[in-house]
């Protein structure tokens, strides 16, 4: 029978049941402990046997046995940070369909018009509880992560048990994952990082330490807690690697440092070369997660002042074409396409039908994901990441379409037309800024933002507005962004 993510848990339960598996800051579980924690959560679900189950905690031992619970029983995860903006968060859990959500009380009046599975602050195992029938399977999705279509409308990106499977272990094999490693939680269950580090670790037998969103948030605590749990690797996108780089010292216990999620530069990582490994990925959420590697450790840098992304994983093969789907010769900027046994299932939501067209299939049969992303192949085989072929941008390491940014504002009621445009302050990190025209003399900039804060997340509020009278237009009537007044960030102060 082919593996799936529990079947594979499993094989590590029985063969060592006492080896620590999750630790936050109040509990620590073993294999054992987590899997007799997953059965007694199956058991009072309040539905038998569910399809797609939203996630909306803070992240602790409590919530990991929640995720590996809801693969057990057969089903998808839906992940949704409790911060989330609160129209945002029912949009998206309605448009995935959610049998119920699975959330503390504090959290429980943001999702009033869910079923609900209250989980407290511990879970007490039912001793005589006997193990529940093992319905993961290797064919069904084992989460749905949100994302943004092309034009910026809200989908669910849907990837299954054989995906993450495969993940996992293209992630032991890669940085020599073993029993030995301890990996930090630290990116948001929204991100690919998540999934990463969730699953790169449990399903190659290593343990998960979990901060608090106190210590999360607080760079010199966060490297003090992992010190104090004896951290070997920990991942997260550049900015948390720029804020590690100006530290005297590191845990002595790690080794490795893995940056995805933007792009990264020598400048922002040149001390921690020095006493670690660090690592480039590369992985949309439609590629499950992890796509390709390169280490910096004696690397080098593009013109650009970032490093390459690297090449591609065993398992995982990546082609830049053009927009007929044909290969660009190296060297030539082309669209960078993921095939292999990480492409996702499929997408869920409203506006799939449009996003379903980034999947394809090459004259020879072979499916692929389209990323969007524009990119161009070496010489010596590594991938150059240039830029996006959309109106997206990575704010933060996080998906951002433009588009669905400019229909909010102009959802609000109090803005006739509007442009966002994103810019890049002097350390190369992007910042949106919003063009606007008023609906009304009365136009409020804080009413607009507050309003936008009840459904975008404040990464992707821009941090400027600027107000026009109108938006300078091409001769084929589309915005012209070139005419646009530019708004300079000092990095300094951001």
């Amino acid at each position: 029978m082919e593996p799936t993510i529990y079947s594979r848990f499993k094989e590590l339960v029985i063969s060592d049941p006492d080896r620590p598996a999750v630790i936050d800051e109040r509990l620590c579980v073993n294999y054992s402990g987590l899997d007799r924690m997953v059965d007694t959560l199956i058991s009072r679900f309040p539905s038998f046997i569910p399809a797609r189950v939203g996630v909306v905690m803070d992240h602790s031992v409590e919530m990991i046995a929640v995720i590996m619970a809801i693969i057990k029983a057969g089903a998808a995860f839906v992940p949704v940070e409790p911060d989330f903006p609160p129209e945002r968060m029912t949009r998206f859990l309605t448009e995935c369909g959610v049998d119920f959500v699975v959330t503390h009380e504090r959290y429980s009046s943001r999702l009033r018009e869910f079923s609900l599975f209250i989980v407290g602050d511990e879970i007490i195992v039912d001793p005589a509880l006997h193990p529940l029938p093992d319905r993961c399977r290797a064919d069904r999705p084992a989460y749905i992560m949100y994302s943004s279509s092309m034009s910026g409308y809200p989908i669910g990106v849907m990837v299954g048990n054989r995906q993450v499977v495969e993940m996992a272990q293209r992630f032991g094999n890669t940085f020599n994952i073993s029993s030995d490693d301890v990996l930090l939680q630290y990116s948001a269950s929204i991100v690919n990082i998540f999934i990463e580090e969730v699953f790169g670790t449990l399903l190659n037998g290593a343990m998960l330490v979990i901060p608090s969103a106190e210590t999360r948030n607080d760079p010199e605590r966060l490297i003090k807690f992992a010190d104090e749990q004896y951290v070997t690797i920990m991942s997260g996108f550049p900015y948390l690697l720029q804020e590690m780089n100006h530290f005297d010292s590191l845990p002595v216990t790690l080794r490795m440092l893995i940056s995805g999620g933007d792009q990264l530069s020598p400048a922002s990582i040149g001390h921690l070369l020095e006493q670690v490994t660090v690592y480039n990925t590369y992985g949309p959420a439609e590629g499950t997660a992890f796509t390709t590697c390169y280490c910096c450790n004696n690397g080098y840098a593009l013109p650009s002042g970032h490093y390459p992304i690297g090449k591609p994983l065993e398992g995982v093969e990546v082609l830049l074409l053009d927009d007929s789907l044909s290969p660009v010769p190296d060297g030539e900027e082309g669209e960078i396409c993921i095939a292999g046994s990480g492409v996702a299932d499929s997408f869920t939501g409203d506006h799939r039908a449009e996003q379903l067209a980034s999947i394809a299939r090459l004259s020879d049969g072979t499916r692929i994901v389209r990323t969007g992303d524009i990119g161009m192949r070496l010489a010596d085989g590594n991938i150059r990441y240039m830029r996006r072929k959309e109106s997206e941008v990575s704010i933060l390491g996080k998906r951002v379409v433009t588009g669905e940014v400019e229909r909010a504002l102009l959802a609000t009621g109090e803005v006739n037309d509007c442009a966002v445009v994103h810019y890049q302050d002097e350390k190369g990190s992007a910042y949106l800024v919003g063009y606007v025209v008023p609906a009304t003399r009365s136009f409020s900039l804080s009413w607009v933002k507050n309003r936008l804060a009840q459904y975008l997340p404040a990464y992707m509020i821009p941090e400027f507005f600027v107000l026009l009278k109108q938006l300078p237009v091409t001769a084929s009537g589309q915005v012209n962004t070139l005419a646009l007044p530019v708004v300079l960030k000092d990095s300094a102060a951001g």
